[in-house]
């Protein structure tokens, strides 16, 4: 973000990563910045997880550029780079079985379930990358508008065949954020795999929530300070109201989920914007997480899980000497009304069931009513309308931004990646 007319005031509502990234690299370009977090610490999903088990299982990679940039910015590569890897693998029996990382052919035709034939089938994706790779941009997806036409599973059945988006595409997608490959775009698939393919997985060396506070540290960070509107201001300001205060501001980022951008900016947004926003689909998560048994110690893994099968699992992280189980849709609908004491004991016993003795104790539940937006067919192409929308506002003279993982991925580096750095502030 550039400043024709010098340092600025900027109001950044939100601080989870996107909010702290942004409000980071504004300070670094010399503007004033007050971020404004409503919860009594920063870091949206990953607060929770400042010591100890990481609720939302954070996986990173060492191709997302965006977020290895921002630790690098703040000088806090030492304390969280290099990625620490980790082992992706299917539970069978109480034991796992490894799946070779990769998605080449032989790699994943040695995942439990992939058809040899179907395995083979996948000589056909590097020249299907070849031909969208134009339009796969992690800093822009709107820019792959054009190919958000079918689903994961139409497209990976077509071109691969059924077992190979069952066994390893749809679970391979699911150990970010869980994903439903009936609706799930295959722009989806496509923008990770150009990205990850010769990437190493795994987490960062200290937890999330960690360099959440860290980030939030260096930063003018005001919580439990809940943004209730966002208003005209005098000139070409806008004006930000709290519960007992209205802040002005030269410019304001909305940083937070969908639906909250608009309730919070519904006064300054336009028809388009506010329809657009109202589109935005997200999955509710559980999330539990509990202390290993020492004698039963393993590698850092994530155990991928089948759909098709009974476990209410999308996936399952063990590192750091915690079990974490990230729940899906439709079982989080259904136990949405359950006490935490009573989806512990569930969870802990399908758990249980998939890793026997491998935890102790019952765990700790956390809930999350918005915790990933779904990036289903349609939802790229109206990322497109979305962005040309705000580029028309803010050429008109209206000083509002976006930001947030609903624009770019359901991931750390999406919630960091979707501000625009080349963002002007008029």
């Amino acid at each position: 973000m550039s400043a024709p007319h010098g340092p600025q005031h900027v109001i950044v509502v939100g601080a989870g990563f996107a909010g702290l990234s942004a409000a980071f690299q504004l300070t670094q370009q010399g503007h004033r910045v007050t971020l404004l977090e409503r919860a009594p610490r920063a870091g949206g999903r990953a607060a929770a997880g400042e010591s100890g088990a990481d609720p939302i299982a954070a996986r990173v990679t060492t191709a997302d550029h965006a977020l290895h940039a921002l630790v690098r910015a703040a000088g806090l590569a030492h304390e969280f780079l290099p990625v620490r890897p980790v082992r992706s693998a299917f539970a069978r029996g109480g034991h796992f079985v490894a799946i070779p990382p990769g998605g080449d052919p032989r790699a994943v035709a040695r995942t439990p379930g992939v058809r040899f034939l179907d395995a083979l089938r996948l000589v056909r994706l590097p020249r299907l990358l070849a031909r969208y790779r134009a339009n796969l941009d992690p800093g822009a997806p709107e820019r792959a508008a054009a190919h958000d036409d079918r689903s994961l599973a139409d497209f990976g059945t077509l071109y691969f065949g059924r077992s190979a988006v069952t066994a390893w595409m749809e679970p391979w997608l699911a150990e970010r954020a869980p994903v439903d490959e009936r609706e799930a775009s295959r722009v989806a698939f496509l923008m990770r795999f150009a990205a990850e393919r010769d990437a190493v997985a795994g987490s960062l060396a200290a937890p999330v929530g960690r360099l959440a506070a860290a980030l939030a540290a260096r930063l003018a960070v005001r919580t439990g300070a809940a943004a209730l509107r966002v208003e005209a201001g005098s000139g070409r300001g806008l004006r930000v109201a709290l519960a007992i205060e209205t802040l002005d501001a030269d410019a304001v980022v909305l940083a937070v989920p969908a639906p909250e951008a608009a309730r919070i900016g519904d006064a300054v947004l336009v028809a388009a914007e506010r329809t657009l926003l109202a589109g935005v689909r997200y999955d509710a998560a559980i999330t539990w997480s509990a202390p290993m048994r020492a004698e039963n110690s393993v590698a850092p893994t994530r155990v991928r899980i089948e759909k098709r099968g009974t476990s209410p699992f999308a996936s399952v992280a063990i590192e750091g000497g915690f079990v974490t189980a990230i729940a899906r849709e439709p079982w989080v609908s259904a136990h949405a009304d359950w006490p935490d004491d009573a989806l512990a004991k569930e969870i802990a016993a399908e758990v249980e069931r998939l890793l026997p003795g491998v935890v102790a104790g019952n765990g700790v539940v956390r809930r999350f009513p918005l915790a990933w937006p779904r990036f289903d067919v349609g939802h790229y192409r109206a990322l497109a309308q979305f962005r040309a929308v705000e580029a028309d506002r803010v050429a008109a003279g209206r000083p509002l931004f976006f930001a947030g993982d609903w624009l770019a991925a359901p991931t750390l580096e999406g919630a960091v990646a979707s501000w625009r750095k080349g963002t002007v502030l008029v």
